[in-house]
């Protein structure tokens, strides 16, 4: 009988609480706004470029894959006449040639680099987003303050 006695107040205490008294939210506090969504694709620079330095011989693509870092000179748009540096997954190959996974990043219809050669490039300056592998960085030694940008399109380009 205590038991009840003690139960019953308990349960009109627990129904008749208002709405913040029982932890529930009141309807006036401000709802906290969503996350964004994080972009999947990384953000793209569209330039065209002269290939000035390519600083060394590419490794074998069967060893290992990898990006190599050359040297352009921007041609024209607002990074007119600045040196950057970029780097290519797997320069031996093709660009249409490429069939491992990075055939969904890496694109273009580039057969072949070669220093001199005008290039039309879709560059990104988020390479670790794209590419997590190795990268043959020559420059690395003589320049670390330098960005390095991943090439995902490469096209030759007019003269």
């Amino acid at each position: 009988m205590l038991r009840t006695f003690c139960f019953v107040p308990l349960m009109a205490m627990i129904l008749c609480a208002s709405p913040s008294q029982a932890g529930e939210p009141t309807g006036t506090a401000t709802p906290t706004p969503p996350t964004p969504p994080t972009p999947t694709t990384p953000a793209t620079i569209d330039l065209t470029a002269r290939l000035t330095n390519i600083p060394g011989k590419f490794p074998t693509d069967e060893l290992y894959d990898y990006a190599y870092v050359m040297q352009y000179q921007v041609q024209g748009g607002a990074m007119d006449g600045q040196s950057i540096f970029v780097a290519h997954y797997k320069p031996r190959r093709a660009r249409g040639e490429i069939d491992d996974t990075m055939k969904k990043v890496v694109s273009g219809s580039l057969r072949r680099f070669e220093v001199g050669a005008l290039h039309h490039l879709i560059l990104t300056p988020d390479m670790r987003k794209v590419w997590k592998g190795a990268v043959v960085d020559e420059f690395f030694d003589t320049d670390r303050r330098s960005k390095r940008y991943f090439c995902l399109k490469a096209d030759p380009a007019g003269k």
